[in-house]
């Protein structure tokens, strides 16, 4: 498989574990609809290309019934069933790749970084994070707080980082913990502290963090640029339907 698609595999398989989590088997493939009850994670993950409409409205009906957005991503083929039952082409993710050996990570003495374990630590986190992909200083959902809370219990699989500078938060990134290769997601600065170096030092420890592991992720349209200014290979795009145009 794929190395993109087996951690995408493997992060989703893991929300399914989640306690604020519900999911529901897609198929005889392997697939599977889940929802974490929060906007910003509710998937399908599908491995083959789709072949009929009633796949398709079972898992439409699975997030409807909840009366949640959803993502989509595209394994191969058969968007055109996504399209007649009514789903939006949102855009693309793009599958990028690093191998760590060829960064020479530099040091910033005035960027930290946090190991995330208390719930206190979690809420912060999750404040810095709601921030950093958009939202406000103040109005983090308490559904998002309970999403974070609980990847933050699943520190087997998952680990959550928070940087720090002049012991203010200003960045987040999450990590899988893979045995061969090491995922990269929730990665963000807050608004007012982009274009200061703080997205090079996040990924620096990245690296540092990988033990020589590929690194893979899949880049939204803005954080596209960064990534491959930063030195990963974008090795193919993934399309991505759902039912509202605006889902990245």
């Amino acid at each position: 498989m794929d190395i993109i698609w087996k951690d995408m595999k493997f992060f989703l398989t893991c929300l399914t574990h989640l306690s604020v989590s519900q999911s529901m088997a897609l198929g005889n493939n392997g697939g599977f609809c889940v929802s974490t009850n929060c906007a910003s994670e509710n998937w399908i993950y599908y491995p083959e290309p789709i072949t009929d409409s009633n796949t398709v409205d079972i898992a439409v009906k699975f997030f409807a019934d909840r009366n949640i957005s959803f993502m989509w991503p595209v394994y191969s083929g058969g968007s055109e069933f996504l399209g007649d039952s009514g789903l939006i082409y949102a855009g693309d993710l793009a599958a990028m790749t690093l191998d760590p050996a060829k960064i020479t990570p530099g040091i910033d003495d005035n960027i930290t970084f946090e190991h995330i374990v208390t719930p206190e630590q979690s809420q912060e986190w999750a404040r810095t994070a709601w921030h950093g992909f958009g939202g406000g200083t103040d109005d983090t959902p308490e559904n998002y707080f309970a999403l974070v809370n609980s990847l933050n219990g699943e520190r087997e699989n998952f680990s959550l980082y928070l940087a720090r500078m002049g012991g203010a938060s200003v960045g987040t990134f999450m990590i899988t913990q893979e045995p061969d290769i090491m995922g990269v997601y929730y990665f963000a600065v807050i608004p007012e502290m982009r274009r200061k170096g703080i997205a090079v030092m996040m990924m620096n420890e990245v690296c540092r963090l990988s033990g020589g592991k590929r690194i893979v992720l899949q880049a939204t349209p803005s954080g596209r640029p960064f990534y491959k200014n930063y030195g990963f290979e974008e090795l193919f795009m993934i399309p991505v339907y759902s039912t509202e145009k605006d889902i990245f």
